[in-house]
This record gives structure tokens, C-alpha cells and sequence, in this order.
């Protein structure tokens, strides 16, 4: 099966489209309309499209097309939901439903956009986050990988290994500052990682029998680093009674830059949204989301290879965010953004699309889709 653009009601091509790629789509992320009242949402190459319907329709239209999206994800596989606040929380009632409460897997908050002296001032705090709800089909069997992200320097790493050849129970510490008096001390803490290091507290109650034991062991030899052996895990080491931890657990490459890491949360507030109207070389002004989030979401849920559903497509950023990132996908979109997301995706094949991950996933170009009508 190719990658496939359809042309068309997403009602009828999620029916149709069933028997082919029924517990074959390892991702589904959909940006439906928010039901934001305006009559027109948007402004941009295409005459945009009505966000106003009745609150009850709107959730039984939707609800329609998650139940087949449901059918179509394999057994380990992942929707994601993008909405704002005006019905979050009635779909999250729906999909529990559909999917099971234990199938919810995190209600993720996107900041979107920051106040402005040219906001409005309506009653209430500005809204400036918008909402990613995640489920699975089935969370034992749910494919995922965690990720970090950047954050600043951690200056409690103040400890320097002076003799790292050495076995773990003859190392020495001396103080960060003072094996490197002249120089920049974060510069050192990403650049030798691998010798910086701090103590942390050992929990009496959390903490496995073994770790506990060694605890005593080491505050009775606190000149003596503890090594604790652990099945499938790195060995655990103590000094003074406290856990020895190394910065290298928090440095990685990310994006290709060396930085230090924390583990990614459900508040995602490091995502430009800036300047995005005009990705993928289509003007699209309201509504559009960047590549770099739902990259996120599919560096989350999927591997190359891995099959990826947007039953609302829009102007294409789903798909061509797939594209570059070597997942095959399937896009539906029944409005005139069908032909901005057409365009945008031939440029992608072509390597003309520069824009957007372009540069993050070296994208230079390659591949094919097929464009289908639906009546």
C-alpha cells in the first residue's frame, strides 16, 4: 500500500478504507475543528472552513470517525487528539468510552501562544495552551518511547573524578571548582560528564534490601565507593551513604547539539509556533500546527516504517511530517485545503520543501503518494 491523500468525507473513507488498513496504523493524530463558534476559521490560500456546529453533533460526528480510527490502529498503537478548551473535556467522556479509562494514556497541555499588548481582554486569564489527549488501544501493549529535552545546566554536579581508569572502589573526588579553577564550569559538565557527579539521598522505604544494606556498608566506609550489581540495569554506586550519580545520565545529543536533558512532561511549552503560517510553503493562518509538535508526537509512537493516519488533514502538516521522518501515512481531507496539502506534499517528495523538520531530519527529498478521490 502507498502513501495515500484522499480527496473526500473522512466518514466515508475511514468505512471504506477499513478492510485494507484495519490493525495497521500505528499512529493517529487528528486536529479536528474546535467548535470555536466562528462561522469561517481561517485565513489563507483556501476560503477556509465553518467551526460552528451544535455541541451534541459535533461529539456524535467525531465520535463516529474515532470508533472506525480505533478499528484502523494495530494493537500497540496510539491516537492523539489536538483541541482546544471549548470541548476537550466532552470528547476526553467520549473516548474513555470508546477506548476504555485505562487506555488513557496523558492529557498533554501545548502552550500556543503568549499575551501580547494587542491581546484582547475578555473575562478570565488569556488561553494560552491548547490540549493533546493520548490513548492507546491497548496500554499493556502500547509501543513507546520516552524522550528528553533540553534544559539548562544542573550546577548541584559539583564533584569531579580525579582517577576514572581506576576500579570504582579506589575513585577520588575532589570539588568541580577546584580541578578546573579558570574554566566554565557547565562547559566542563557537558564536554567530561562522564566525570562530574553529585550525592543524592537514598529513601529508606523505596529503595531495593540490597541498596539498603550497602547504604550502612558505605557510611561505614565513606572513603569507599559501594558498587551495587542490579539485573538488567547499570550497576548502582555509593559513597558516604548516598547515592553517586554522574551527569552523563543527564547529558545527550538532541537535534544535534550535546545538551543537558530532563525527561519530557505533559506541559510542552519549548515548541515555536512563531512564523508557522507559511509552512510547508502554504498559507494557512489559523488552525495549522507546526511539524516539530506533531514530530513529537510521532517520535513518541512510532518507528520508520510505521503507518500514520490524519483523518483531517488540513493544509498536510501531518503527512508531510511523516514523509520526512520515513513514516508511510494516510491523509483525508475534504475541504479546499486538500489541494494546499497536494502541493505541499508533491514539494516534499521533490525536496523543494525546505521549511518545517526539513533541516532536523537532513530531508533532501524522495518517495511518492497517491492522490484518491471519494464520492
Amino acid at each position: 500500500m502507498k502513501n495515500q491523500l484522499i480527496f473526500g468525507d473522512n466518514l466515508l473513507a475511514l468505512q471504506t478504507g477499513l478492510a485494507t488498513f484495519r490493525d495497521r496504523i500505528q499512529c493517529a493524530y487528528i486536529d479536528p475543528p474546535y467548535n470555536t463558534g466562528a462561522t469561517t476559521r481561517g485565513d489563507q490560500q483556501s476560503s477556509g472552513y465553518s467551526d460552528r456546529f451544535d455541541s451534541s453533533e459535533w461529539l456524535t460526528d467525531l465520535r463516529e470517525r474515532i470508533v472506525l480510527i480505533r478499528e484502523a490502529l494495530a494493537p500497540e498503537g496510539s491516537l492523539f487528539v489536538h483541541l482546544d478548551d471549548n470541548e476537550v473535556d466532552y470528547l476526553k467522556v467520549a473516548l474513555d468510552a470508546i477506548f476504555g479509562r485505562e487506555n488513557f494514556v496523558n492529557r498533554i497541555i501545548v502552550k500556543v501562544r503568549a499575551p501580547s499588548s494587542f491581546s484582547t481582554v475578555n473575562a478570565g486569564l488569556f488561553k494560552s495552551s491548547e490540549y493533546i489527549l493520548w490513548y492507546a488501544k491497548d496500554k499493556k501493549n502500547l509501543k513507546h518511547f520516552p524522550l528528553r529535552v533540553p534544559r539548562p545546566p544542573d550546577e548541584a554536579y559539583r564533584l569531579w573524578l580525579t582517577n576514572p581508569e581506576a576500579p570504582p572502589q579506589q575513585w577520588k573526588f575532589c570539588p568541580l571548582k577546584t580541578a578546573h579553577p579558570k574554566a566554565d564550569l557547565n562547559t566542563i559538565r557537558l564536554k567530561q560528564a562522564h566525570r562530574v557527579c553529585r550525592l543524592a539521598p537514598i529513601s529508606d522505604t523505596k529503595s531495593a534490601k540490597a541498596t539498603q544494606a550497602a547504604k550502612i556498608r558505605s557510611k561505614a566506609q565513606p572513603n569507599t565507593v559501594i558498587v551495587v550489581p542490579r539485573d538488567h540495569h547499570p550497576p548502582q554506586f555509593l559513597l558516604r551513604g548516598n547515592q553517586l550519580v554522574f551527569y552523563a545520565k543527564q547529558v545527550q545529543e538532541i537535534d544535534g547539539k550535546t545538551c543537558a536533558t530532563a525527561p519530557l512532561t505533559t506541559i510542552w511549552t519549548d515548541i515555536p509556533w512563531e512564523g508557522i503560517a507559511k509552512e510547508g510553503g502554504v498559507v494557512y493562518k489559523t488552525g495549522k500546527k507546526p511539524e516539530r509538535l506533531i514530530r513529537r508526537c510521532l517520535q513518541l509512537s512510532t518507528e520508520k516504517g510505521d503507518w500514520v493516519l490524519d483523518a483531517y488533514a488540513g493544509s498536510g502538516s501531518t503527512p508531510a511530517t511523516a514523509h520526512k521522518m520515513d513514516r508511510r501515512w494516510i491523509a483525508i481531507e475534504k475541504g479546499e485545503a486538500a489541494q494546499l496539502a497536494k502541493a505541499r506534499l508533491q514539494a516534499v517528495c521533490d525536496g523543494l520543501d525546505r521549511t518545517g523538520i526539513s533541516k532536523l531530519c537532513d530531508w533532501n527529498g524522495g518517495g511518492q503518494f497517491e492522490w484518491i478521490e471519494i464520492r
